[in-house]
């Protein structure tokens, strides 16, 4: 019975999905577009609505559109919570709040009625259509990022294909690659409007000198020792490291600074560890986007679950050890997709060589040598 109920959901999602991509169709067809991409466009707008760390780990191609387009007008479309990683990106002419309901954990869930009411009515999508923008890029690649952009009029499209619809409205798309590094496909857009030259795969945050000094600061009060972050949360439970394996190794690490760090809701994980490490610190209460920026860029290593602070850890070239939850089949994927070569390390299942998660003990041996 279970089997069919699942098979029945799995067929009345692909049904649904169909009508949506053919109201995208039919959209694109009744929409403003161009027979081919503008050689020297004056504007570009680039929807990236979604999480804090999805934002981050694309923010490589604000560099490579302003490389190619130096006095184009650059615009990103980001939900209110990320509009603090962009500030004070100089690729950027402007940001705009887009606080769409959909791909995020941000904005409360909607149905398709809501999301096209969204669409059709929001001021938002009101003053990106105003702008009148040559180019957009839904960089997520979805049937409502490529309404979104039909309806602010947008006549050359980008989108991408194989992930979640939307590509029968642009007219050129990034093909999904599960094995490719997010940041990496995210390059691919400027590719096809004719960049070649292109900055390194790995986050861009821009921290002013006070923010780096204020964070240099915070350390240095806790005294010597190497600066080590612990983040237990972000994400679904199934996709987190056990808090308890968390607390483990703070306790193992007694030598090291500790800083605990945990987000809105998650006071319960970080009193968890601090229980298990008195020694350690955080804050009464979770800090600011860009107060947790610098303090990962003063420290000397991350230990996290796949969430923010991995990105963060990676745009300041501080190594991170990835603890990967029961949920990721392969640590491997996970390094590909996510992970950034030379500087974090994704630790997890991985089929045909290992079935369980990481234990404490092999955790800790991986931080030691990562720290040595």
């Amino acid at each position: 019975m279970k089997t069919a109920l699942r098979a029945a959901r799995r067929t009345g999602h692909r049904i649904a999905a169909g009508m949506l991509e053919g109201a995208v169709r039919a959209a694109a067809a009744l929409s403003p577009a161009l027979p081919e991409p503008p050689a020297d466009p004056g504007s570009i707008f680039v929807l990236r609505n979604n999480d804090v760390g999805d934002l981050l780990v694309v923010t490589p191609l604000f560099d490579a559109l302003r490389r190619r387009f130096p006095t184009a007008r650059i615009a990103a479309g980001v939900g209110d919570w990320n509009l603090d990683v962009l500030r004070g990106n100089p690729h950027l002419s402007e940001v705009l709040p887009v606080n769409a309901p959909w791909f995020n954990k941000y904005q409360a869930r909607t149905g398709p009625l809501g999301r096209l009411a969204w669409v059709r009515s929001s001021p938002e999508v009101r003053a990106v259509a105003a702008r009148r923008f040559a180019v957009g890029i839904d960089v997520l690649g979805s049937a409502w990022g490529s309404l979104l952009l039909l309806r602010a009029g947008i006549p050359w499209r980008l989108g991408v294909r194989g992930y979640a619809g939307g590509h029968s409205a642009a007219q050129a798309t990034v093909a999904f690659d599960p094995r490719e590094h997010v940041g990496r496909a995210a390059l691919r857009f400027a590719e096809l409007l004719g960049a070649a030259e292109l900055p390194p795969v790995r986050p861009q945050i821009f921290l002013t000198p006070e923010e780096r000094e204020a964070g240099e600061r915070w350390w240095a009060a806790g005294g010597a020792g190497r600066r080590l972050v612990i983040a237990p949360g972000g994400g679904l439970a199934g996709k987190r490291w056990p808090v308890a394996s968390f607390a483990a190794v703070a306790a193992g690490l007694s030598a090291a600074s500790l800083l605990v760090l945990g987000g809105p809701g998650e006071g319960e994980l970080v009193a968890q560890i601090l229980a298990a490490a008195p020694a350690a610190r955080a804050f009464p209460e979770p800090p600011g986007l860009r107060q947790v920026f610098a303090l990962i860029a003063a420290a000397d290593l991350v230990v996290a679950n796949s969430s923010m602070p991995l990105h963060v850890a990676a745009a300041f070239g501080k190594p991170a050890v990835v603890t990967l939850g029961e949920s990721f089949p392969s640590a491997r994927q996970h390094q590909a997709q996510w992970g950034y070569t030379g500087l974090s390390v994704s630790l997890g299942k991985e089929p045909g060589e290992r079935l369980s998660v990481y234990t404490p003990e092999e955790t800790l041996k991986v931080i030691r040598e990562e720290c040595s």
